[in-house]
Order: structure tokens, then C-alpha cells, then sequence
């Protein structure tokens, strides 16, 4: 199949015509739109990762409600009573169900194809967010039900969100062509920057049950209408036997027909309709198994340094800090900051090695966690921090900007890109589902870290987490600039094969 198909592509590539006029005779109004599609893929591109990103955003929603909503929902007349263990969980049960979720999350996308599964879970979504509106409701509340519907609606929030998660990354990161994956992909840091900065600013002035129904509108909602408008990723349909699919999708969103042919090559080059065993079974071979284990290891690196846990519990750091602006103000303004900054690290990535970014970032987050401890530190002696007001503020924008420009950025790019794409959905979930149970343990723990080692020493905590996510990236991470998914994927091949020779030469006669 894959013979027959190779001199198609080539035909169709080398015979795109520019306008109407130039159309070979016979060929119809549909045909042509088709054909014409073909001349904006760079649109098509951004299309399918500004959909994607929206939908990422309204994956971190959820994240960042409880920041703004459990004030409200636990100030006296609120008609919800949430217990301290209930509360807790109000807060963690995304994270908590990402665990399980992001594999699952995997293995469907493999199976249904990832923008396929974004359509169908972005309704679900959105109904799960609108439905904690009805927890408002006085006669939920008189019949004592408003506690159960809160949580039960967390939890589907958690589980659609859970699934959405490893997606968006694999399927940007196989959608856009090589001079556009730095940009378009290391954009879902900024996609879920700005779902926790709408969140803050729309909780500033909202009421918790209005916000819970126009989040969604304004995320959720338009992500579904461009994920209708947007292709399905052609690596995932030439790995599942669907040439024909395929080369229509390479030929909507790739500008080079050089680079389309060596894509559909290296994607076709392999077992064709896989299925989801085979693909499982794919994971235990040891080229395949190393990628595998240096992504999750990078994700969960990156959130040993409190990366989401500062995220969630913002306005508390400042309420504990107790200086400067009020805790929602300065929240509002780092998120504003690392908003600004993911883009700068985007833009950066184009410029710059990788792994210098993340290794420089990793170096400033240490920096601002050791010295946000040392505030704690002093203020817990009882010492007069006024001269110190400064600090809270300027070190977690500083761990904001090594964060959102370095680290965060970067590392889910590199974390996709190093995965063969055979794997590439089905292992990314793995990885992200070993980047949730470290973002669950250290997020779940925040408050009894905090009461058993004091604030201090809970940024100081961090600050080692930052120190051990650098020295895996320095000694086990590969750098991917400027180097096709195919030739990082060879890479891995090469290195395996190397230990093997190596080992066999090693061994006695």
C-alpha cells in the first residue's frame, strides 16, 4: 500500500495548483476547495493549536476555580458547609484523578485519534463545569445535597479533564511541521497560564456559580467549534493504515513537499493499524522504554519544584506572607507575569538550545524558592520583615519567570517530541500520568509540609526539587532543536543499539 501510495504524494505535491486557472481540466468546486485549502497550512496550523490551546485552558479551569470559589463557598450564609477534609479535596480531586486519567487519556487517542477525543470530551466538560451552578440553588441546598453535587461534579471535571490532558501536547506536537512545533507547542504553558489568569480575574468579580457557567462559554465552547474546523493528526492516521486520510491531512497542514514525503515515509515506514495491544505491547522494547522513562521523569521533575502547588494555593502564599498588595491583587499580577513570560519562552525556543533554557530556568526557580524560605525563615523567628516587604512578591515573580520562560514551556515540548511516535500518545500519557501523582503528592501536602517543616521549610523543600529536575536534565535529557521527529527518534535507536554493541563487546568469549 504504502508503494502505490509514494508516487501519489509525490504527483500531488508537485502538482498543487496556485489558483483556479491553473486546475487540471475535470477537476470540480469541491476538488478545487480542497486543493486550494492546501496553499495556507501555516493557518490551518495555528487554527488547530489556538483550538487545542483554548481547550487546554479550559482543562486548568478547574485547577484554578477552588483559588477563587472555597473563600465563597466556605464565608458564613453561603448555604454549602464543606468539612476541612472535603475542602481539601474540593481543591485536589483533578489532580487526583489525573493519575489514572492520563493514561486512559493516552490509550483513547491512540485508539479514536486525539482531536477526535478532544471533540467528544469538551462537551462533557463544559456540562460539568455549568453543572456546579445548580449547587446555588436553595432547594439543592435545603434538601442537603449541595455538598454531594459539588464534589460529584468535581470529580467528572477531574475525569474529562484528566483525559483532555496528555492530548493536546501530542497532537500539536503532530500537527504542526518542524519550524513551527517550537512555537505552536511550548504554547500550552501559556494556554494553561491564561486558564488560571481568567479564572483569578473572573473570580475577582463574579459570584463561584456564575463564574462555573461563564468559564466554559468562554473557553470551552470555542475550542469545540475550531477543534469541528481543524484536521485530525496525519502521523496518527498513517499509523493506523489510513494513508488516503493521511495525505489529505499532511497535505493541509504541511508547506514543504519534502518534508511531507519524509514525514509520510518514516510514518508509514512501520507496522500499519496497530492496535491498542500492540501498541501496548511497543512500550517494553528498550529503545522505546528509555524516552519513556526520561519523559515522565521530566514532568515529574518539574513539579518537585512546587510548580503547581505555588499555582493553586497563590492567594494563601501571600495571605501567609501578609505584606504587600492583597493576596488576589498580587495573584492577578505573577499570573499576568507568567503569562508574558510563557510567550517569551516560546519565542525563545526558536533561539536558543533547550536544555539551556530549562537548566537556566530551573537555576532562577531555585533562586526565588531559597529566597522566599529564607522570608519565612525570618518571619517565623518573629523578626520585624517590614524592611523585607519587598521579597514575597519579587521572588515569586522571579519563580515565575524561571518557570514560564525555561522550564515549564520546554519541558512538556522536549517531553513529547523525545517519544517515538509509534508511542507517542499512549507514553506521553504515562508520563503524565507520573507528572500527576507528583503535582497530586506535593499540592495534596502543601498545608501539612507547611505545619510540620514551618513555610521555610517548605520552599526550601522545593528548592532541592528544582536542583534534582536540573541534573536530570542536564545528564539525561537530549537536545531537540532544530532536529526532525524523525531524527530524534533515530537517535534513541542509535544510543540503544550503541549500549547493545558495547555490551556484547564487553562480555567475556
Amino acid at each position: 500500500m504504502q508503494m502505490d501510495l509514494q508516487p501519489n504524494l509525490q504527483l500531488a505535491l508537485c502538482s498543487r495548483p496556485r489558483s483556479e486557472s491553473d486546475a487540471p481540466p475535470g477537476t470540480s468546486r469541491r476538488e478545487m476547495k480542497l486543493v486550494l485549502a492546501c496553499r495556507g497550512p501555516a493557518v490551518n496550523q495555528v487554527v488547530a493549536a489556538l483550538s487545542s490551546g483554548l481547550a487546554f485552558a479550559g482543562v486548568m479551569s478547574p485547577w484554578a476555580f477552588p483559588s477563587v470559589a472555597l473563600g465563597q463557598l466556605t464565608e458564613e450564609g453561603s448555604g454549602v458547609h464543606l468539612t476541612r477534609g472535603q475542602q481539601e479535596w474540593f481543591t485536589n480531586l483533578p489532580l487526583f484523578l489525573l493519575i489514572p486519567g492520563s493514561v486512559a487519556g493516552g490509550a483513547l487517542a491512540e485508539l479514536l485519534g486525539p482531536r477526535t477525543l478532544l471533540l467528544l470530551l469538551t462537551p462533557l466538560l463544559t456540562a460539568a463545569m455549568a453543572a456546579m451552578h445548580f449547587v446555588s440553588y436553595r432547594q439543592v441546598q435545603d434538601a442537603g445535597l449541595a455538598e454531594l453535587l459539588l464534589l460529584a461534579t468535581r470529580v467528572l471535571q477531574g475525569a474529562s479533564a484528566a483525559l483532555m490532558n496528555p492530548i493536546v501536547s501530542v497532537y500539536l506536537c503532530e500537527v504542526a511541521e518542524e519550524r513551527f512545533r517550537g512555537t505552536l507547542a511550548s504554547l500550552v504553558d501559556a494556554w494553561g497560564t491564561f486558564g488560571f489568569l481568567l479564572t483569578y480575574i473572573m473570580g475577582s468579580f463574579l459570584a463561584w456559580h456564575s463564574l462555573a457557567l461563564v468559564l466554559p462559554a468562554c473557553l470551552l465552547v470555542p475550542a469545540f467549534l475550531g477543534l469541528l474546523a481543524s484536521q485530525e493528526s496525519p502521523l496518527w492516521l498513517a499509523r493506523k493504515g489510513k494513508e488516503k486520510e493521511a495525505l489529505r491531512a499532511f497535505e493541509m497542514l504541511r508547506s514543504s513537499p519534502e518534508d511531507m514525503a519524509k514525514e509520510f515515509d518514516s510514518a508509514t515506514a512501520s507496522e500499519e493499524g496497530a492496535s491498542c495491544w500492540e501498541t501496548a505491547r511497543m512500550l517494553v522494547r528498550k529503545s522505546h522504554l528509555v524516552p519513556i522513562a526520561v519523559s515522565m521523569f521530566l514532568l515529574q521533575a518539574k513539579e518537585l519544584s512546587g510548580n503547581n502547588a505555588v499555582l493553586i494555593y497563590m492567594p494563601q502564599i501571600f495571605q501567609l506572607a501578609g505584606v504587600g498588595m492583597p493576596p488576589s491583587t498580587s495573584s492577578i499580577v505573577v499570573m499576568a507575569t507568567r503569562l508574558g513570560c510563557n510567550f517569551v519562552g516560546s519565542a525563545l525556543l526558536h533561539r536558543l538550545p533547550r536544555k539551556y533554557l530549562m537548566l537556566a530556568g530551573a537555576a532562577l526557580s531555585t533562586a526565588a524558592t531559597s529566597a522566599l524560605g529564607a522570608f519565612f525563615f525570618v518571619q517565623g523567628r518573629g523578626d520585624d520583615v517590614a524592611l523585607l516587604s519587598w521579597l514575597p512578591m519579587t521572588a515569586l515573580l522571579a519563580f515565575t519567570v524561571g518557570v514560564s520562560v525555561g522550564v515549564g514551556p520546554a519541558s512538556w515540548l522536549v517531553a513529547a517530541e523525545i517519544l517515538p511516535h509509534r508511542v507517542r500518545s499512549l507514553g506521553f500519557g504515562i508520563g503524565v500520568t507520573g507528572y500527576s501523582l507528583a503535582s497530586f503528592l506535593v499540592s495534596m501536602t502543601f498545608e501539612r509540609v507547611r505545619g510540620a517543616w514551618g513555610s521555610h521549610g517548605l520552599f526550601w523543600s522545593y528548592s532541592a526539587g528544582c536542583v534534582v529536575y536540573a541534573l536530570h536534565v542536564l545528564l539525561a535529557v537530549p537536545e531537540t532543536r532544530g532536529r526532525s521527529l524523525a531524527e530524534i527518534e533515530d537517535a534513541w535507536g542509535r544510543r540503544s543499539s550503541a549500549r547493545t554493541r558495547g555490551a556484547c563487546e564487553a562480555a567475556p568469549a
